[in-house]
């Protein structure tokens, strides 16, 4: 499965994108934050500038012992006076008005304007309005025990933000000539001055401005990352288009295609770098082919005179093999007749060795011959209709002999008469060398299997022995020619002469079937074949 590949072109834009995205991102969020906190600091700013000025009033009218005020004027209505300081006048009836009379006026005024309100608290207020609040009290917890200067806090109420904001109020001699019942000292806290500012309207512009921000971030960008994406594409990503699209022509076969690029940097001598190896490779193309030609005329004749050399080497290992038979047979009826007339144990030891290496030398004479008509198509095939079962039982009788030397029992499970098209002497020649191997391998006592089954339109046969096994590298190579395996109990040397099973394989293929070997070391080997039950 090929890997997924991203284009240039969009790794380009990705990039950008993870770029510049997150760092405009971080700005614009860095100075959202920035722009609230200054929000926040100038509600502080102006908490503390009115709390001064109305401190300052509050001191003003204290020093001026109080200031007069009409007693039926608007401004002097609905006011809580403790004392009747009268003063009648022709201009009518007026009340003395104390700091906290003042300051509770400014507040009310102020409440009607929606701006902001305020008020006074008192540890022991003459005026139950006066009552300290839960934050009131804390406020003034604070001032008495830590001596802070001032306490604040943004807060919500019914879903509204709002901004608290309290300093303290200290005991002067004005405030003991009120408050002279109450206990009071001068110098320490008499209470709190509370501010309340409603923080909607600053809330709703601060989101408004986030909004707004937002808009510009994301424009600025998508500008931003289309303005860098277009310049790349430009000067970076159409130039190596360019020079794609020449080396496909290169790779191609044409060797005379040219990088026209004007782009003054190293992209430009890239392409004229390129533009020299594509004339040095059609002058390198033009004097190989003039090689590969001289090379192909000298080929065509090596190979011409290879096969007439393969032509005699099959002749003459034909005809070599059938001269050896004569005088081989020759030999044999010898050494048969030695061997019945010759009485002694030392001479008959020395016969008997001649005599396995005699049957050794007939044998691979024979195979040889057998391999070189088969190679040579010399093979006169012969396809009958012929019962394997019954094959295979006659060569199970004829090898029987062998495996009793060895103690090795032959299991063969016939099924039945199965017929297919065969050369039978090819095909009984194909189990001769398969259990004989079989048989050869096999460590004394064991057995080996024999299976013939049908299916469809073709026949399997399959030997399973109990030797040493084949390594899963073999597999294959052991059906070369002359390729040799250790023999069991003696790994040292090879057994066979390695042309058995090439013509075991041989013969298969030519009956349209195929042979293969399935082994597991040291648990046996399995050599099974398929062929044809037509032709």
């Amino acid at each position: 499965m090929r890997n997924f590949q991203l284009s240039l072109q969009f790794k380009f834009f990705l990039g950008i994108v993870l770029v510049v995205g997150p760092v405009l991102g971080l700005i614009f969020t860095w100075t959202g934050i920035r722009n609230e906190q200054h929000a926040r600091d100038q509600i502080l700013n102006q908490a503390r500038m009115l709390a001064s000025q109305i401190v300052l009033t509050r001191q003003w009218v204290s020093d001026c012992g109080g200031v007069l005020v009409k007693r039926d004027s608007k401004g002097a209505k609905d006011t809580f006076f403790r004392f009747s300081e009268k003063l009648v006048t022709a201009h009518g009836d007026f009340q003395r008005f104390t700091p906290s009379m003042v300051t509770k006026k400014l507040s009310r005024y102020s409440l009607k304007q929606n701006l902001y309100r305020f008020r006074l608290a008192g540890l022991n207020p003459i005026n139950p309005e006066n009552t300290p609040n839960t934050f009131d009290r804390q406020a003034i917890d604070q001032f008495v025990r830590y001596q802070t200067k001032e306490v604040y806090r943004f807060d919500t109420q019914a879903a509204d933000p709002f901004f608290r904001y309290s300093v303290p109020l200290y005991v002067n001699a004005a405030c003991l000539e009120c408050h002279r019942d109450q206990g009071y000292v001068k110098g320490t806290v008499a209470g709190c001055l509370s501010i309340v500012f409603p923080m909607q309207a600053t809330e709703d512009a601060l989101a408004a401005d986030a909004v707004k921000m937002a808009g510009a971030g994301a424009g600025l960008i998508l500008l931003t990352t289309l303005t860098l994406f277009v310049m790349l594409r430009k000067i970076v990503i159409r130039p190596l288009k360019h020079l794609e699209n020449m080396a496909g022509e290169i790779s191609k076969g044409n060797l005379n295609a040219k990088a026209q690029l004007t782009t003054g940097d190293e992209i430009e001598r890239l392409g004229m770098v390129l533009n020299k190896m594509g004339t040095k490779l059609a002058r390198s193309r033009g004097v190989l082919e003039e090689k590969v030609a001289q090379a192909t005329v000298d080929l065509s004749q090596a190979n011409r005179e290879l096969q007439a050399l393969d032509t005699l080497k099959s002749d003459f290992m034909a005809n070599m093999s059938h001269e050896l038979r004569s005088p081989l047979t020759v030999i044999r009826g010898g050494v048969d007749y030695l061997t019945r007339t010759i009485k002694g144990a030392d001479k008959r030891n020395y016969l008997s060795i001649i005599d396995k290496n005699l049957s050794r030398v007939i044998h691979l004479v024979s195979d040889i011959f057998d391999l070189t008509k088969i190679e040579a198509d010399k093979v006169q095939w012969t396809f009958k209709p012929e019962n394997l079962s019954n094959l295979l039982q006659e060569v199970i009788e004829i090898l029987s002999p062998l495996a009793d030397e060895k103690r090795i029992n032959i299991i063969y499970n016939e099924t039945g008469d199965i017929f297919a098209a065969i050369d039978l002497e090819r095909i009984e020649q194909v189990l001769v060398n398969l259990i004989d191997n079989a048989i050869k391998f096999s460590r004394e006592g064991g057995r080996v299997l024999v299976v013939v089954e049908e299916s469809g339109t073709e026949a399997t046969v399959s030997v399973h022995d109990q030797g040493v096994g084949i390594a899963p590298e073999n597999l294959e190579v052991i059906f070369n020619k002359f390729h040799t395996l250790p023999s069991l109990g003696r790994s040292s040397k090879p057994a066979g002469t390695g042309l058995g099973l090439t013509i075991c394989r041989k013969i298969v293929e030519a009956h349209g079937g195929r042979i293969w070997a399935e082994s597991e070391p040291g648990r046996g080997s399995t050599f099974a074949f398929i062929i044809p039950k037509k032709r």
